[in-house]
């Protein structure tokens, strides 16, 4: 599955980033302090925009495939990475959070994924794949 550019993760991203803006610049603190966190709260919405919307960082995810609870990613410079499906990832008809234990790194990937990101069809086949290793997990605990 193919990965594009999300409009509707970026106006969620510039909301939310807003939104925290905004407290930070109600609260009551020295203006050095809440100039700094002001400018984090920039980075973190540029560095987010340029990932996971734009698509433009080399570690950028440009597609996804699944195999039997295991995940393949392919990112923007073309190197592929594996790993498995890790619990904790959330399937709704409007995103899907996919967190993924990669091989060779100690934490797991989170990525959220919006229906605009995917084709029509691939969208529904990411969550209905993430249902099915969902439920092979659960069907190997009891």
């Amino acid at each position: 599955m193919a990965i594009k550019p999300s409009p509707r993760l970026a106006v969620l991203l510039l909301l939310f980033h807003a939104m925290v803006a905004t407290v930070v610049y109600a609260t009551v603190m020295p203006p050095a302090a809440r100039l700094a966190i002001l400018m984090l709260i920039l980075l973190s919405l540029i560095y987010y925009l340029a990932r996971d919307v734009l698509l433009l960082f080399p570690d950028s995810w440009r597609e996804i495939a699944f195999d039997q609870g295991s995940v393949s990613v392919v990112t923007r410079d073309g190197s592929g990475l594996s790993g498995q499906v890790a619990s904790n990832t959330t399937v709704s008809p409007y995103f899907a959070v996919l967190r993924v234990k990669l091989e060779g790194h100690r934490l797991p990937v989170f990525r959220t994924i919006f229906p605009d990101a995917l084709d029509t069809g691939a969208f529904r086949e990411l969550c209905v794949s993430l249902k099915f290793i969902e439920a092979g997990r659960a069907q190997k605990l009891s």
